[in-house]
């Protein structure tokens, strides 16, 4: 069954509730102050079942003092039913409500011309024209423009033609990863419990799915789902839904919410949105302005913030929406900025990007990224984001810019981007500049301490400022599987490097020397280098004895101190200790040190060192050589 959702809007008076009575035989005016008033207040719904499919109508307020609840029911609607007296014509709130409505991407609109048994024909062809005169200063095309009189029937019957003839007219709906409820409506039944109402967008909701309620962050289900009063077992895109929910009051919701799908979307502080040209504006904008934002049906207060210093006359405008609190949208939702103090719109606009980031530096790539986001032009996309952020691109927020699914995504940029972990991509040719700046950068490490076997990743990493951690393992792996670098814990050296070959006669007699030294301590007390801070040149040295395989560096963690031994020495205490304390002997930690003459500083994590090697184990206290059975 095809089926299609209309907001009926226009000025205060001009039978927007006597026509959708006329129509489904529903009084949407439910509210008591409403009738007392004669005035609709709240949004009024209705339904009307055709040949061709059901017809879902929104009766929005025409007054100005309820201009945001209007726009409210704007939220998801495939068309528009604009209401216009004949006795009136055009008034403010028809204008406005118009602009709201193209502010919002609401192009299909159909318009009633209405009390027409109160008017001449010369009175009903004067307003026909101001009408077409308006929609076309909105660059609009109406749909139809039917006379009808709600109160004699005239011409109901061609607006219910027109309005069944549009129920095949195809539409263009959001495509999102999951549903997205804006909630215009919440009260509470018996046997149901708390209910919310609203225009479904994106995908279907279906009974027991988990949702969230944001921006408050409430977890929830859906226990029921009804369509124009009757149980369904679930609801597709564009109709009016009645959702019975699990586990929350009433009373901590309201409208504004949005029901979605629990993993789908997330809340964020910060929009980054396009904007018509600044000549389209009824009312100026300027950077920081404080405005009042109309988003499904919420209405929140937030800073604008234009990403340019400025923008020609007939140039979009890219700015940033600064929320007071946290709000939920999605890529592509159209929105109203609205001036708080004088209480008139100023424009509308779409949403690029909705967690959006604070754009501090590169703000010109930043703009980049917009653009091609906003051209809906995925390879564009990705290299504007690998602009901005040196390289690597995350592929949730191409998914996010783009409005695909990260796996289609990957497989589309896959010539250009390599995976580096789940969520992040690198663009090759980045990939491959930044490995000739790494190469570079470790040679001339080498060339300024050309012994030391190894550098620290710190240093390298210091002369790449601003690339991230994933993209600098990344390049490294690639250069590990190429046999171009070398790897230890926390350092990295070139393969091709020899610090041996480097040495000059006065370095390998100094190396020499300190091997020697260090052998014939043994591993009692004592010092390697004369009393002071060891100098940078004798640090290589030591790097380059632990590289060769002549010491082992141990840690003390007790005394937070690090121990060398030549590696001799170590062989040594092994077989020194082995002789004292023969298979089957268990000795402490005390014993071992008077064997072998040293300190605690030193048994301590020589024994540690063992008890890796698997050469002793430990139990608890003690300590034995493997062997035979104890």
């Amino acid at each position: 069954m095809m089926h299609k959702t209309l907001a009926v809007i226009g000025h205060v008076d001009h039978g927007k509730t006597a026509l959708v009575q006329a129509l489904t035989g529903t009084d949407t005016d439910t509210l008591a102050e409403e009738k007392k008033r004669g005035l609709t207040i709240a949004l009024g719904f209705a339904h009307l079942e055709t040949a061709g499919g059901r017809l879902h109508f929104i009766d929005a307020p025409g007054h100005a003092d309820f201009v945001r609840t209007m726009a409210a029911g704007l939220s998801g609607v495939d068309a528009a039913l604009l209401a216009i007296s004949v006795t009136d014509g055009v008034q403010v709130q028809t204008r406005e409500h118009l602009q709201i409505a193209r502010c919002l991407g609401i192009r299909d609109i159909l318009v009633a011309l209405t009390k027409i048994d109160l008017a001449n024909e010369a009175a009903i062809s004067r307003v026909r024209a101001d009408v077409e005169a308006l929609f076309q200063s909105f660059d609009l095309n109406p749909v139809n423009i039917v006379t009808c009189s709600a109160h004699d029937g005239t011409g109901l019957d061609t607006l219910g033609e027109a309005l069944e003839n549009y129920l095949s007219v195809p539409v263009s709906r959001p495509e999102l990863p999951g549903f997205f409820l804006p909630v215009d409506r919440v009260f509470s039944t018996l046997g149901t419990g708390t209910v919310v109402t609203g225009t479904l967008i994106g995908a279907p909701v279906e009974v027991d799915a988990a949702a969230m309620i944001s921006p408050d962050d409430i977890s929830t289900s859906v226990r029921s789902v009804q369509v124009a009063g009757a149980p369904k077992t679930s609801v597709q895109a564009g109709l009016r839904a009645a959702l019975g929910l699990r586990n929350v009051d009433q009373a901590v919701l309201k409208p504004g919410n949005v029901l979605h799908s629990a993993a789908d979307f997330e809340p964020s502080r910060r929009f980054d949105v396009v904007l018509p040209p600044s000549g389209e504006d009824d009312q100026k904008l300027n950077h920081m302005d404080q405005v009042m934002v109309m988003l499904g049906t919420a209405y929140e207060p937030a800073r604008v913030r234009f990403h340019a210093k400025a923008f020609a006359p007939d140039e979009a405008r890219f700015v940033q929406l600064d929320f007071q609190r946290p709000q939920v949208g999605y890529r592509g939702q159209r929105l109203v900025l609205r001036n708080p103090a004088a209480a008139q719109t100023l424009c509308g606009g779409e949403i690029i990007d909705p967690d959006a980031s604070i754009v501090r530096r590169n703000k010109a790539r930043h703009l980049a990224v917009l653009h091609a986001a906003r051209a809906r032009d995925v390879a564009a996309t990705a290299d504007a984001l690998a602009d901005r952020d040196e390289g690597e691109i995350s592929l949730s927020d191409l998914s996010r810019l783009t409005g695909l699914a990260s796996a289609p995504l990957m497989e589309s940029i896959s010539a250009a981007f390599d995976l580096i972990d789940t969520d992040r991509a690198a663009r090759k040719t980045d990939v491959e500049a930044l490995a000739n700046r790494y190469i570079a950068a470790l040679a001339a490490l080498h060339q300024t301490r050309p012994i030391r076997p190894h550098h620290p990743i710190s240093a390298i990493r210091a002369t790449l400022p601003r690339i991230s951690d994933t993209l600098i393992r990344h390049v490294e792996r690639g250069l590990i599987d190429a046999g171009r670098l070398l790897k230890q814990d926390t350092t990295r050296a070139l393969a091709e490097r020899d610090p041996i070959a480097a040495m000059t006669s006065d370095q390998r007699a100094a190396y020499t020397d300190v091997e020697r030294k260090l052998s014939d301590l043994s591993v009692r007390p004592g010092t390697l280098f004369d009393p002071g801070d060891t100098t940078p040149d004798q640090e290589d040295l030591i790097e380059l004895l632990i590289a060769q395989g002549a010491a082992i560096r141990l840690f003390n963690h007790a005394l937070n101190q690090h121990v060398l031994l030549h590696t001799t020495a170590i062989r040594l205490a092994s077989d020194t200790l082995r002789r004292a304390f023969p298979v089957g002997t268990r000795f402490t930690t005390g014993e071992a040190r008077v064997v072998l003459k040293t300190n605690r500083k030193t048994i301590v994590p020589l024994l540690e060192h063992f008890d890796t090697e698997a050469v002793t184990r430990r139990d608890g206290d003690v300590r034995y050589f493997p062997g035979e059975r104890r």
